[in-house]
């Protein structure tokens, strides 16, 4: 029976120790990253601004309003429009927004977007840029540094989503939570030599590989399902840090658990079809794809973070010595990584006084552990709050 416990103990740690090291190599790199300067196109690119939209009338206005501040000659809004008040789509195309209605009975995302790119002809555009419907455009000349970097040769970029509000704790928690993913899985990884990964807004293309990559998607998870085919396709994913999109955090408790719950189980679906692949790929020497998939075997960072405390704490008063002070290592390290993650600019009391809220959050992501059945064959309405500063 000891010899038994001590198996899994030391399975246990080895599998937390890979995370851990992964998470701390890559926060780390990501303390190195530099903004990427690109002098300026040859010509001007005609986007197609892709907006799917579910039952957003509160929010569709204010960012067809913000994406016409755009500083750019070439660009068309398309609303996809599913379920919405037909006074708010007549006054989105007295603005000159294109609304394409949408309906289907098991909706998704993908099926929204290859829907409207079915009904679009391929020439009339060079790049496909994905919005949310509560996102926000940062500065004016947005399109213009997409177009810069595009006229290198990149096909496909993932920009800086930052928060529109942190109004409450969950909203604070959630914003940070985005950060470090942003330094774990985009900067980080682009410092190495790996591509970026995606996370469905805020993200451009070159048009015709997009539609051809998107057309056998159906999922809710098209980003995680569209970073696997580009990456197989060796297509490098850059991440520019400096081009920023707003978009709105998790205000709601329930929200927060469905999102978390169709997050995890695209993660799960991604690792059981890909892990295969995955060692193939490497061996061919598509390190890319493999990041990637190693990435799908990582459990949530506060699952870790609040596993490896309490792991600790009982291998104090349980284990001898050399037992909790791996664990304590693994908890140091985590946490550092955590600590380099964060921007400074989120270092203020609101983050403090949120961080009480962590103990709730950390129960709602393992409540969502249960809510995955189903998560991956639905689009899932976000339910969106009054944004305070």
């Amino acid at each position: 029976m000891k010899i038994l416990f001590i198996i899994i103990f030391v399975v246990i740690t080895a599998y937390f120790a890979i995370c851990v090291l992964y998470i701390f190599l890559f926060s780390s790199a990501g303390l190195f990253y530099r903004n990427r300067e690109y002098a300026k196109a040859n010509y001007f690119r005609r986007f197609a601004i892709l907006v799917p939209v579910y039952k957003a009338d509160d929010v569709i206005e204010e960012l067809a309003s913000n994406v016409f501040l755009q500083d750019y000659p070439h660009f068309d809004l398309i609303v996809i429009a599913d379920s919405m008040d037909e006074e708010v789509i007549h006054r989105l195309k007295q603005i000159s927004v294109k609304v394409m209605n949408f309906t289907a009975e098991h909706r998704t995302k993908a099926l929204a977007l290859n829907t409207a790119m079915a009904q679009l002809p391929d020439n009339e555009y060079d790049i496909a840029l994905i919005l949310d419907a509560d996102n926000l455009i940062k500065d004016r000349d947005y399109l213009s540094r997409l177009n810069d970097a595009f006229d290198t040769g990149l096909q496909a970029i993932q920009t800086h989503r930052i928060a529109k509000n942190i109004n409450t704790s969950l909203a604070v928690l959630d914003a940070v939570s985005e950060e470090i993913n942003h330094a774990l899985f985009r900067r980080g990884p682009v410092v190495l030599g790996f591509s970026s990964s995606l996370c469905g807004s805020a993200m451009a293309f070159d048009y015709k590989l997009y539609k051809d990559q998107m057309k056998n998607i159906s999922s809710s998870g098209e980003d995680k399902e569209l970073e696997i085919r580009l990456l197989r396709n060796r297509i490098h994913i850059e991440y520019l840090n400096d081009l920023v999109v707003l978009d709105e955090k998790t205000q709601y408790a329930g929200v927060f658990v469905t999102q978390r719950a169709r997050w995890i189980a695209n993660q799960i679906m991604q690792a059981r079809n890909n892990s295969g692949e995955g060692f193939i790929q490497l061996f061919r020497g598509n390190f890319d794809f493999f990041n990637k998939v190693l990435q799908y075997f990582m459990l949530p960072r506060i699952i870790l973070l609040v596993s490896s405390f309490v792991v600790t704490s009982a291998a104090v008063i349980f284990l001898p010595l050399a037992y909790y002070g791996i664990w304590g290592i693994l908890f140091a390290a985590l946490s550092l990584s955590m600590l380099f993650s964060t921007p400074r600019r989120m270092y203020n009391m609101r983050l403090l006084i949120s961080m009480r809220y962590l103990p709730v959050c950390s129960f709602l992501i393992f409540r969502s552990l249960f809510r995955m059945k189903g998560a991956t064959r639905k689009f899932h309405v976000t339910e969106h709050g009054k944004i305070g500063k």
